[in-house]
């Protein structure tokens, strides 16, 4: 498996420099999980989503239209939540890095999700998927 550490030293390798965009700490209820007690039960889940573009530039009218939203990676996440119920934190993981990946500009994505009120405080339980284009 590629980290989000790992995937930033590749592309640091083949480019200039990097930027990262990123979303963090963002708790949705979300209908999810595997057990009968689960389902139909929304549970909190946090999300940490970040996006990786080749390159550092300095934006030349500083504008919005010359860069990329990052906005855009929030959108994702709630395009991705409406779909519908998933069972496994690999399988939404799944879809949103798919969505967040989508632009262009983007080369690595990588996301975090963690379930939050599983483990009763001792620890955090949940899914980290990167991917490189």
């Amino acid at each position: 498996m590629t980290s989000h550490t790992d995937a930033i030293t590749n592309l640091l390798s083949s480019y200039k420099g990097v930027t990262t965009l990123f979303l963090e700490d963002i708790v949705r209820n979300v209908d999810i999980g595997v057990h009968d007690y689960e389902i139909g039960n929304p549970q909190r889940v946090r999300f940490d989503i970040y996006v990786l573009i080749s390159g550092v530039k300095n934006p030349e009218n500083d504008i919005i239209e010359d860069v990329l939203n990052y906005e855009y990676l929030l959108e994702s996440l709630e395009e991705v939540l409406s779909i519908g119920r998933f069972s496994l934190l690999e399988s939404l993981a799944n879809h949103l890095i798919n969505s967040i990946s989508e632009p262009e500009s983007v080369k690595a994505a990588s996301v975090v999700i963690t379930k939050l009120d599983i483990l009763d405080g001792d620890g955090r339980l949940g899914c980290s998927m990167t991917k490189t284009k």
